[in-house]
C-alpha cells in the first residue's frame, strides 16, 4: 500500500523499501567505475593470458611441423577430414572392437583443423586451439565463482598440470588426452550450477556430453558429479535454486538445455537406430566381458599414488610402474597426506560458515569417487594414460583444500584496504608461479617432435612412388604384415584418402575408419600389402604381387651380409635349444640381444653385429595385387 503525504503542496510517494540483496547504483557504483575492480579484471586476464600463451605457441610450433600422421593420430585425422562428407557419428575407436559413444570430438576438431588448412599438422594445432579455449573459460567461470583470487589460484594449479602434461600431451588430439582439461572445466561448471548460477546449465550439458562422448571412462565421474548436485540440492532443501525464479527465464534455460543435450545425442541415437548399434555394443560389453577389471584394492592404490604431496605425477614426478609399464601405485597409507588436509578443511569450512568453498570441495570429491570407481572397472593393464584423469582430479583436490583456506583468511580480514593487499600478493605469487612453469613449456616446444616421427622417415622412403603408382586407382584394402606396427598401414591409409584413393577397411577395423569404408559399403579393386624384412624376399617372388616401393635403412650389400650373418645366427640359437629367439630375428620380437649373450656356441661378436643391423629397423615395402576375379 502506498501512503500519500502532503509537503509543500506537493504530494510525493514514498517508494517500497529496497532489498539488501538487489543492489542498486546508489548503493553499489559500476564496477568500471572502481580503479579496483577494473585493476582485478587486468590482472585476472593476463594470469589467464600467461597460461593459455604455451597453448598458443605449441599451435604455432604444429603449423611449422612437416610430420606424416601414423597410427591413432592418422586415423584420427581421417575421421576429421569426414566430418562434412561422410560425417562420423559414432566416437574415436575402442581397443575393445566398439567406438566410444560419439561424434562431438571429432566435430569440433573439425572446425580449428579446416581453419588451418586441412594438413596434417593441423590436426596438433586444432587439439591445442581447444584446449585453449577450455583454460580460458576455466577462467572465466573461476572468476564467476571467486573474480581475481579464484581466477589466481585456479591459473596457478592450471599451470602447474599444464607443465607436467608438458608440449607434447598440450597438443595431442588422442582422447585420453584431449579430455584432461575439459574434465576440470566441467568441475567448476558443476559447481557454479550447484551456487545458483542457472545459465551455466547449457555448457554444462554440452561439455559433460562431449566427455562422455570422447571416453566413456568418464561415465562414473559425470554420474558422481550429477549425484553431488542432487545430495547439495537436497541438503540445502531447495531444487529452486538450481533454476530461475521467473517463468519466462526458467523456460529458456531449460529450453536450451534440452535442446543442447538432443542436439548432442540425436547422432548417438541414430547410429544406434540405422547404423552400426554402437551404444548396443558398448552395453553389451559391459555387462558380459569376461575379464576380471583393476578393482578398487589397485584403485586406491593408484588414487594413494596420485594425491600426494608433494612427490605427486601432477606435479611432475615420474610415475610408478612395473615392467609391463602398467601403474603400481603406492601403499594405502599415502593416503592419509590428501585425506586429512581434504577433511581439516571440510571442517574449517563449515565452522567458519565458508559454504561456498565448502561446496566445492563436495563436487570435487565426487569427482575422485567417480575416479576410483572408475579407475577399478578399468579391463586390461592399467596404463598411465588411461587414468590419467586423475593428474586433473589431484589438482582440483588440493585447489579446493587451498581455496577454503583463502575463504576463511578472508573473512577473517576485517578492513577492505587488508583485503585487497592480501588479493594483490596473492596475485603475484600467481603470476611468479604461472611465469616460472611456462618458461620451460614455451621454450621446449619448438624442439618437441612430433608422434612417431620415426614413422614418417621411414613413410618418406616409399610414400610418394607408392601414390604416383597408384593416382586414378581405387577403392584399396590395405593390409600389414610381418614385424611392422600396424602404423604404418594407417599412416598409408590416410595419404592415400587425401590423394583421392578411396580406402576399404578390413572386418576388424571398420571401428577405426568408419562404417562408410566397409566391404559392404566400398568393393576393394586391388589389395595394399605393407610388408617387412624376410618377407619382403617372399613377396617379391609371387607373381601376383607387384612392388610398388620400398625403403631400407642399410645399403644393398650391407643388407645381404646382413641375411648371411643372421642366418648364421639363427643356426646358433637353434643349436642352442633356443628357437624361440631364432624366430624373433625374422619376426620383428625383442629380447635377443640380451638374452642370447652367453649362450653356448653363440658367437658374442656375431650377435652383436647382427643387433647393431637389427636396432636401425625392418625394411619395409609396398606390394599391390589385384582384386581376384571368379
Amino acid at each position: 500500500m502506498q501512503q500519500h503525504y502532503r509537503l509543500n503542496a506537493v504530494t510525493q510517494t514514498i517508494p517500497p523499501p529496497i532489498s539488501k540483496f538487489r543492489p542498486t547504483s546508489e548503493s553499489t557504483p559500476q564496477w568500471w567505475r572502481d580503479p579496483c575492480a577494473i585493476a582485478s579484471v587486468i590482472v585476472a586476464i593476463i594470469l589467464t593470458a600467461i597460461v593459455i600463451w604455451p597453448i598458443l605457441n605449441a599451435v604455432r610450433a604444429a603449423l611449422d611441423l612437416d610430420w606424416l600422421p601414423s597410427g591413432d593420430w592418422a586415423l584420427l585425422t581421417m575421421r576429421v577430414e569426414d566430418v562434412g562428407r561422410d560425417t562420423p557419428i559414432v566416437g574415436p575407436y575402442s581397443r575393445f572392437g566398439w567406438n566410444h559413444p560419439g561424434p562431438l570430438m571429432y566435430w569440433l576438431l573439425a572446425v580449428p583443423y579446416h581453419l588451418f588448412g586441412e594438413r596434417p599438422e593441423a590436426i596438433l594445432a586444432a587439439a591445442a586451439t581447444l584446449n585453449a579455449l577450455t583454460v580460458a573459460a576455466l577462467s572465466a567461470v573461476a572468476w564467476r565463482r571467486g573474480r581475481l583470487p579464484l581466477v589466481a589460484l585456479t591459473m596457478t594449479a592450471t599451470v602447474i598440470l599444464i607443465h607436467a602434461l608438458g608440449p607434447a600431451m598440450i597438443r595431442d588430439p588422442w582422447n585420453p588426452f584431449l579430455t584432461l582439461l575439459p574434465l576440470a572445466l566441467t568441475v567448476f561448471l558443476v559447481w557454479s550450477v550447484v551456487e545458483g548460477d542457472f545459465w551455466m546449465w547449457p555448457p554444462l550439458a554440452f561439455l559433460a556430453s562431449f566427455e562422455l562422448q570422447s571416453h566413456i571412462g568418464y561415465l562414473p565421474m559425470l554420474a558422481m558429479l550429477g549425484v553431488s548436485v542432487v545430495v547439495i540440492t537436497w541438503r540445502r532443501k531447495s531444487f529452486n535454486t538450481l533454476l530461475p525464479a521467473s517463468t519466462k527465464q526458467r523456460f529458456w534455460v531449460l529450453g536450451i538445455s534440452i535442446a543442447v543435450v538432443i542436439g548432442c545425442w540425436l547422432p548417438v541415437l541414430l547410429d544406434q537406430v540405422v547404423g552400426t548399434g554402437n551404444l548396443g555394443a558398448i552395453t553389451h560389453y559391459f555387462f558380459s566381458n569376461g575379464d576380471s577389471p583393476a578393482g578398487f584394492g589397485t584403485a586406491f592404490h593408484v588414487a594413494a599414488d596420485q594425491l600426494r604431496l608433494p612427490s605427486a605425477p601432477w606435479l611432475g614426478r615420474s610415475e610408478l610402474t612395473g615392467l609391463d609399464g602398467a601403474l603400481l601405485g603406492s601403499g594405502l597409507t599415502a593416503l592419509i597426506v590428501p585425506i586429512l588436509p581434504m577433511a581439516g578443511s571440510l571442517w574449517l569450512a563449515v565452522r567458519m560458515r565458508v559454504l561456498a568453498a565448502l561446496r566445492l570441495q563436495l563436487v570435487v570429491i565426487a569427482t575422485a569417487l567417480g575416479g576410483l570407481i572408475a579407475t577399478a572397472r578399468v579391463t586390461g593393464p592399467l596404463f598411465d594414460w588411461v587414468v590419467r584423469w586423475w593428474w586433473v582430479i589431484a589438482s582440483l583436490w588440493w585447489l579446493s583444500i587451498v581455496w577454503v583456506l583463502w575463504s576463511v583468511l578472508y573473512e577473517r580480514i576485517t578492513t577492505q584496504s587488508l583485503q585487497r593487499i592480501a588479493t594483490g600478493l596473492l596475485a603475484v605469487g600467481a603470476a611468479i608461479v604461472t611465469l616460472a612453469a611456462t618458461g620451460p613449456i614455451t621454450s621446449a616446444i619448438s624442439a618437441t617432435p612430433p608422434p612417431s616421427p620415426s614413422t614418417g622417415i621411414v613413410l618418406d622412403g616409399f610414400l610418394q612412388q607408392t601414390l604416383d603408382a597408384l593416382q586414378g586407382s581405387g577403392p584399396l584394402l590395405v593390409v600389414t604384415t610381418g614385424s611392422i606396427r600396424g602404423d604404418y598401414g594407417d599412416a598409408l591409409r590416410l595419404q592415400l584418402e587425401r590423394a583421392g584413393i578411396q580406402v576399404v577397411a578390413e572386418s576388424n577395423m571398420i571401428s577405426h575408419l568408419g562404417p562408410q569404408r566397409s566391404e559392404s559399403n566400398r568393393t576393394p579393386v586391388g589389395t595394399l600389402w605393407v610388408v617387412s624384412a624376410d618377407q619382403i624376399t617372399q613377396f617379391k617372388a609371387d607373381p601376383s604381387m607387384t612392388y610398388l616401393g620400398g625403403w631400407d635403412p642399410l645399403t644393398q650389400d650391407q643388407r645381404i651380409q646382413f641375411f648371411v650373418d643372421q642366418s648364421l645366427l639363427q643356426d646358433q640359437l637353434i643349436a642352442a635349444g633356443r628357437v624361440d629367439l631364432a624366430e624373433a630375428l625374422t619376426n620383428g620380437s625383442g629380447g635377443v640381444d640380451t638374452e642370447a649373450k652367453g649362450l653356448d656356441g653363440v658367437d658374442s661378436a656375431l650377435l652383436d653385429r647382427v643387433e647393431a643391423l637389427r636396432r636401425k629397423g625392418d625394411p619395409v615395402a609396398v606390394f599391390l595385387r589385384p582384386a581376384r576375379t571368379f
